[in-house]
């Protein structure tokens, strides 16, 4: 006969094994992982608890074993109780196929999986090699801290820091603290930064600059990327490129270092300090090596001077330095001292194309191509060009203007050179030729000199009342004016022509052949550059036309 009590405990064991291997089925993977450290090997075995109690010594040779992990050491502490020991002298532990960790010490914690080194520390995976005072690794996520300050160097970079984080599944590296990435052709500066040890890209995750060693050019940025192998640099914040006196800024910078070519997108401004130009736009590329930039869609130029500002708007705005010589026959017959605030090697020769047009408080115009030289403030107009100066109306094939300090500034009409000055809305003055070179005095047209097909057309004025019209033809005419009145004038030779009374005046013979009056395209503020509006356009109502026999 059994005994009852047995034969009541015989199902509660069997209920407890069931129970206990479906916990020991169901737990979580990371702690059935978890197993005591082996001891494989020492070359002595010792215990004295008044050193150390509960720890066991072993001394020569020390081979530990743990998960995946094999573990070196001169000597060490093993705690049996807590599944940890201390290891020293010559530590060493090899983790997968790749990694290794070494150092003077080491503190290691089975549980954890959490080894903390402690005096030359040294990690090499893969390509990298991390050297520390200190360094904290955890063998179950293969993630390295440390905190005392670091160096990393791999196939093209040398990188310090303060704080850092290496994750070695993911072959990423997190640094924070006086950042300094080094590589042959840059130095980096950051506070704090991103680095991809395989594809050895460095990831800009705060204020960072990068500053060439063969080069001038200098990065800034607050996010974005940098290819070390390549060289490549992709921007998104804050960022710009400075070479001397020129800096490109952009919401976004696209960098090839290699070939010294910045390309900006987004709310581009490329800024010269020397020559105090900004040039803005929505796309802009600058070469840091041949200093050649230029800036699209949208584009504005501004150009700051003492004396006032220059706005200038075209589809295309281009930008390179100036090494042609100055002479005599490029500017214009022009002798004199240079006007521009800036003279020497950092000029710039600087180009718009298509749909340009430009406001200065004394001075618009508008073409089709246009370059400006800013060493001697030499300006050439191309393509129906049109330049407005208080009253007067300027038109050619080919305009030249130099701005002169101090006076005269020299506007040079070239071919079908039409010169129109404005009496009032009605009356016109006007001189055409083949050239028109004209000397302008505080704004103000002084000196004319027309050659080629010369004609005059302008009216006789004693104070308020007009008296009639003269029209003169020669093959050379000399003016001088005053308030857009002429006061004397030569012919060479005699001229030919007559002298209207107003009363006989016909509408036909107040304008020259290729009379055009246009004040509706004058630009009338250096927000009026764009092309003209709908309504502006409605405005401006149709062509002046000259005046009528019942308007005087």
């Amino acid at each position: 006969m059994s005994h009852p009590k047995k034969a009541a405990l015989f199902p509660l064991f069997f209920l407890l094994a069931v129970v206990g291997f479906f916990i020991q089925a169901t737990q979580p993977q990371e702690i059935k992982k978890k197993r005591r450290v082996d001891i494989e090997n020492a070359d002595l075995y010792t215990y004295d608890a008044s050193i150390i109690a509960n720890a066991q010594r072993l001394i020569g040779n020390v081979r530990f074993r743990h998960n995946q992990a094999l573990m070196f050491c001169d000597s060490a502490y093993s705690y049996n109780e807590s599944n940890r020991f201390d290891a020293f002298g010559n530590v060493h532990i090899i983790q997968g196929d790749t990694l290794h960790l070494y150092g003077d010490k080491m503190y290691y914690n089975g549980d954890t999986r959490l080894a903390k080194f402690v005096y030359h520390v040294k990690m090499v995976d893969k390509s990298i090699t991390l050297t520390t005072d200190s360094m904290d690794f955890d063998l179950s996520t293969n993630i390295g801290y440390y905190n005392h300050g670091g160096k990393i160097v791999d196939t093209t970079n040398v990188l310090t820091s303060v704080i850092g984080r290496y994750y070695s599944n993911d072959n990423m590296l997190f640094f924070k603290d006086s950042v300094v990435l080094t590589n042959k052709d840059f130095v980096l500066h950051a506070d704090t930064l991103k680095y991809n040890s395989e594809t050895e890209r460095a990831f800009i995750v705060g204020p960072t600059t990068i500053k060439g060693t063969k080069k001038d050019g200098v990065l800034y940025s607050e996010r974005g990327w940098y290819d070390t192998r390549k060289n490549l640099a992709e921007l998104y914040k804050a960022s710009r490129i400075t070479n001397k006196t020129q800096v490109l800024e952009g919401d976004t910078l696209f960098y090839d270092r290699a070939s010294g070519n910045g390309r900006g997108k987004h709310r581009v401004t490329l800024s010269d300090s020397t020559n105090r130009v900004l040039i803005k736009g929505r796309v802009g590329v600058y070469n840091e090596n041949t200093k050649i930039a230029f800036v699209t869609d949208s584009a504005l130029f501004i150009q700051y001077s003492k004396k006032d500002t220059m706005y200038m708007h075209a589809d295309t705005l281009f930008t390179r330095p100036d090494t042609a010589n100055i002479k005599g026959k490029d500017s214009a017959d022009v002798k004199g001292k240079d006007s521009a605030d800036v003279k020497g090697k950092d000029a710039k020769y600087f180009m718009a194309f298509r749909k340009v047009r430009f406001f200065k408080p004394d001075l618009q115009g508008q073409c089709d191509s246009l370059s400006y030289r800013m060493k001697d403030s030499t300006l050439l107009m191309f393509y129906d060009p049109v330049l407005w100066s208080k009253e007067n109306q300027m038109t050619a094939e080919k305009i030249q203007f130099v701005s002169k300090i101090p006076d005269p500034s020299i506007a040079r009409l070239e071919n079908n050179a039409f010169l129109v000055m404005s009496e009032d809305s009605v009356k016109f003055n006007q001189i055409s030729g083949k050239i028109i070179v004209g000397q302008i005095f505080k704004n103000k047209l002084r000196v004319a000199d027309v050659s080629g097909n010369a004609q005059t057309l302008y009216y006789l004025k004693d104070k308020n009342h007009y008296s009639g019209m003269n029209r003169l033809l020669s093959s050379k005419i000399k003016l001088h004016l005053t308030e857009n009145h002429i006061d004397s004038i030569r012919f060479y030779p005699k001229p030919e022509g007559k002298t209207t009374p107003m009363k006989e005046l016909k509408p036909e013979d107040t304008v020259l052949e290729g009379f055009r009056w246009r004040p509706e395209e004058r630009p009338l503020n250096q927000n009026d550059l764009f092309p003209l509006s709908e309504e502006r356009k409605k405005n401006a109502g149709p062509e002046k036309k000259p005046a009528s026999k019942k308007q005087f």
